[in-house]
């Protein structure tokens, strides 16, 4: 196996030997790579921003953040206020406006993954780390472009890393309060993105735990103080729990114990899920620099802090798929694998001492498969484009909920139909979806002109934005997505005093009609309907 350790100050023959050395450009220097990664990378992730609507997720995230609270329903409130806020600020909904923090958050974590490898193992290794985090779909576009948590729990869950790594590498007796102070507020804001940065936490605990010449730490004021303050910023997330029954810790927790029994095809396809979401140029090489680090063990602080803190992450979400519905979320892991950029970023300045010229390919290669992923995904979300490489008959069948890059295509048909029957903003007047994540899609359409609600089995956070029972009396303008109602007199009839279909609303994309959305007048509502969340 390929030693990870790399000297303090590398010297310039790995960047030279792996072809990245461009000399007009000063990129035999690591920093320079890196803010040539940053530079070249915000770029891109603002042309794809730009280009394609909201994704379910997103419209989901926007029709929540329209309410500010201390917390909310499905997770931490972080991202939600800096939805808010943006929206507060700039007056504008525009996929763009919105992104563009969560794009400088992941430039900024980009940043810091370079300080995290240089710290632990030299320059060059945290310039190769930031390059394939880059590199890698998940963080490149989820966590880089999307409105959503995942943006700021990777930025202050790496921000916490530098701490915790400072903390592990200074002398016994040295002042580190102030260090301690600095891994508290990371930890608060990371917890306040998003739940899973508890189990990274709990990592670093694992850490403490098992490395020797860091028990001490238990015994020392500066991690109790850490604790105090980042308990202190989570407050706002553990009091709106105690107001509404602690639905969030139970609705989050109970995902992993729910269990219709053991599945080993869940797990199967949570594996290669994880596979293709971090990317396989990426994963591949991350397996042997992993194990490298495993067999060295606690002999060697550096790496053994990064695989405590990457193992509860990847390995309580991936064996939960056996027996827990997890579904599509691959990305659930991506916490633990971020731990490990520095361990490949490191193992990949030896590589290339020994093959540089195929170490370069890699990294190049790596670079412009996760830009071909991002583009190939935004183009055909807005256009639709690779219906024309797929035959008649096969893209007939290729129905909404099968087709993942519909998600970002925005329902503007809707607000234009809605307009042109005179209900937009209409007095006394509401808009149902049958599903929280459709209630998105409507909400980023008709959410300026009128409240939008979620009738059905499963709101999650819409629940909370508007109390459904203050709307009996308004009329209602039912929008209703394909394979989603079955029969909307029946589901809907009983708590409205009568239901108009209207003229059904084509949404297409690149000429082509993709989604048929059904649209009906509700008049009366009655404010019965049975929700399983209290507003």
């Amino acid at each position: 196996m390929t030693s990870l350790a790399a000297p303090a100050s590398p010297p310039r023959g790995p960047f030279a030997r792996a072809g990245v050395a461009v000399v007009r450009l000063g990129l035999h220097r690591p920093a320079t790579l890196v803010l040539w990664t940053i530079v070249i990378g915000t770029l891109l992730r603002i042309a794809t921003a730009a280009i394609y609507g909201f994704g379910n997720g997103e419209g989901y995230y926007l029709a929540t953040a329209r309410h500010l609270a201390l917390s909310y329903f499905d997770q931490p409130p972080l991202s939600l206020w800096v939805a808010h806020a943006t929206m507060a600020i700039t007056g504008s909904e525009e996929p763009l406006v919105l992104r563009l923090p969560f794009i400088l958050m992941f430039a900024a974590t980009t940043w810091l993954m370079f300080r995290l490898g240089t710290l632990l193992f030299g320059a060059a290794a945290g310039a190769f780390a930031a390059l394939l985090l880059n590199a890698s779909p998940v963080f490149t576009g989820m966590a880089g472009v999307w409105m959503q948590p995942d943006g700021p729990l990777m930025l202050f869950l790496v921000a916490t890393m530098v701490f915790v790594a400072r903390l592990a590498l200074a002398p016994e007796g040295a002042r580190t309060l102030g260090l301690w102070i600095g891994a508290g507020i990371s930890l608060g804001l990371a917890m306040l993105a998003k739940y899973h940065a508890a189990l990274v936490i709990a990592g670093i605990v694992l850490f403490a735990v098992t490395s020797p010449a860091h028990r001490r730490w238990f015994r020392e004021p500066g991690p109790y103080l850490a604790v105090l303050v980042a308990a202190m910023l989570f407050a706002p997330v553990v009091i709106w729990n105690a107001e509404n029954d602690w639905v969030s810790f139970g609705f989050q927790s109970g995902r992993l114990v729910e269990s219709p029994g053991l599945h080993p095809e869940w797990l199967g396809r949570m594996i290669l899920g994880q596979i293709l979401y971090i990317g396989p140029w990426v994963f591949v090489p991350m397996v042997p620099a992993f194990v490298a680090a495993v067999r060295r063990g606690r002999s060697d602080v550096r790496s053994w802090l990064l695989c405590c803190s990457a193992f509860l992450p990847v390995v309580v979400f991936t064996a939960a798929s056996l027996w827990a519905p997890l579904g599509w979320h691959f990305h659930w892991q991506a916490p633990g694998y971020l731990m490990l950029f520095p361990l490949v970023g490191a193992a990949a300045v030896g590589w290339a001492a020994r093959r540089g010229g195929r170490t370069g390919r890699w990294l190049l290669g790596s670079a412009i498969a996760s830009a071909l992923v991002l583009l190939v995904f935004t183009t055909q979300s807005a256009f639709g484009w690779l219906r024309a490489l797929v035959p008649d008959g096969i893209a007939e069948d290729f129905a909404y909920v099968s087709d993942p890059t519909l998600e970002g295509l925005d329902w503007d048909e809707l607000r234009t139909a809605v307009a042109a029957d005179g209900l937009l903003g209409a007095r006394e007047t509401f808009a149902v979806a049958p599903m929280w994540h459709l209630a998105g899609k409507v909400d980023v359409q008709l959410g300026r002109d009128m409240p939008v609600v979620c009738l059905c089995n499963d709101p999650r956070n819409i629940a909370f934005g508007y109390d459904h029972r203050d709307l009996a009396g308004w009329d209602a303008v039912l929008v209703i997505p394909p394979g989603y109602v079955e029969d909307v007199t029946a589901a809907y009839g009983p708590y409205f005093d009568a239901i108009e279909a209207l003229p059904a609303v084509d949404v297409r994309r690149g000429g082509v009609t993709e989604i048929v959305l059904g649209l009906y007048l509700a008049s009366g509502y009655t404010g019965g309907y049975p929700m399983p969340l209290p507003p």
